[in-house]
């Protein structure tokens, strides 16, 4: 009978390129090891990497928290130039050369965009008449009864506070008393600055609307916010 060759070890039946791979076989299970250990070494890079990235954004977004919590702001109230202030208004007290009418006054006020002053407390009828020094001084205010004689109406329209009136009133003179001896229309208008004190406080007087006196406006002081 024919006998076939005898059958070699299948990796050399198996052809030569397959004898290479089966070749490299075992030294790819040794070096399987340390495969698995640089890549596990690169997977830590990346996760050092990535929380290295994160932490670095936290801190970031930390110190813009910080810095905005720690920044404060404060308003401060400002006045245009010639004007004086006082807690939130601006005062204007013309100078010696500009004396006006009553009415000549107030529209000078509105056209520095405020208006004649409106007293509406005891401090602002110590802290912006008696106490700016112009003790011999007469200034127009905004108060006028031209309208109906006797109602006080100060240039918002709004009326005189009976308790926060500060017109003379003593033994030798009572005001207001629309004397007509200079004006036949009589006194429908107020000033402030006389050398007279009644409590410690300068007085109204009602005088002739047409006379001529340095008057003080009065306008809201503008804000300006500045953070540090």
């Amino acid at each position: 009978p024919h006998l076939s060759k005898p059958r070699g070890p299948m990796w050399q039946r198996l052809g030569a390129p397959w004898n290479k791979v089966l070749l490299f076989f075992p030294t790819f299970i040794l070096l399987l090891p340390l495969l698995l250990q640089l890549l596990l070494l690169l997977l830590l890079l990346l996760l050092l990497l990535i929380l290295a990235f994160f932490i670095n954004n936290l801190t970031n977004l930390f110190l813009n928290v910080t810095s905005f919590t720690v920044s404060t702001c404060s308003s401060v109230a400002q006045c245009d130039e010639d004007w004086e202030l006082n807690g939130t208004q601006c005062y204007y007290f013309s100078n010696r050369s500009l004396q006006l009418t009553w009415t000549s006054s107030k529209d000078k006020c509105q056209s520095k965009r405020g208006d004649l002053i409106k007293i509406e407390s005891r401090e602002e009828q110590v802290q912006d008449t008696l106490n700016r020094g112009k003790l011999d001084e007469r200034f127009w205010i905004g108060l006028t009864d031209s309208q109906t004689e006797g109602e006080w109406l100060w240039t918002d329209g709004s009326p005189l506070n009976q308790s926060l009136e500060f017109w003379t009133k003593n033994e030798h003179n009572t005001e207001p008393d629309n004397w007509k001896e200079e004006d036949v229309d009589g006194e429908n208008c107020a000033i402030i600055g006389e050398i007279m004190f009644i409590n410690g406080l300068k007085s109204w007087y009602d005088n002739s609307c047409k006379n001529k006196y340095r008057f003080i406006c009065e306008k809201k002081a503008t804000r300006s916010a500045t953070c540090g």
